[in-house]
């Protein structure tokens, strides 16, 4: 059971990040949870580590990038057209992306990302790390949303799902 008293395995846990794949991955969620009766936590995880090293500019404080990703956050939900009648919570976690995907679907029914997202520190694609590595080390069944479920769900939604996506 988690905080909120619901059983754990009625929760399908998304990662997202602000990419086209990971908006498609939470609308591939959504609809997976229509169809289960489950709800979504959709999950953005943010590290702060990289700010910390050099050469990374001394200017970004933690308070700031923490505020554009709740906004980044907000956005996904904003801009993903979801299943009607779906519970999707949003949550903004702070840590290392895999560990933290990892250890919030322990109990989940499952885990889904997609197959490609983007690193928002480092500003460049980060192909597949976080996938593949959820894939071999999460407790659940993972779900990775491939590039052309990505293009499919993108043209249904005449682009909306990419609109403000880096």
């Amino acid at each position: 059971m988690n905080a909120a008293g619901a059983a754990d395995g009625d929760v399908i846990v998304v990662g997202i990040d602000g990419s086209i794949s990971g908006r498609a991955a939470l609308r591939w969620a959504a609809g997976e949870a229509a169809r289960g009766g489950r709800r979504v936590r959709a999950v953005r995880v943010w590290d702060p580590a990289p700010l910390f090293a050099p050469p990374a500019p001394v200017f970004e404080v933690r308070a700031t990038v923490r505020a554009e990703e709740q906004a980044g956050l907000e956005d996904d939900l904003v801009a993903t057209p979801l299943t009607e009648g779906v519970t999707v919570e949003g949550e903004l976690l702070e840590g290392d992306v895999v560990d933290t995907l990892v250890a919030v679907s322990r109990d989940a029914a499952m885990l889904v990302v997609g197959s490609h997202g983007r690193h928002r520190v480092l500003g460049r694609v980060v192909l597949g790390s976080v996938s593949t590595a959820c894939t071999r080390r999460a407790a659940c069944p993972v779900v990775v949303v491939t590039p052309p479920l990505v293009t499919r769900l993108i043209a249904e939604t005449g682009g909306r799902a990419a609109r403000r996506t880096p």
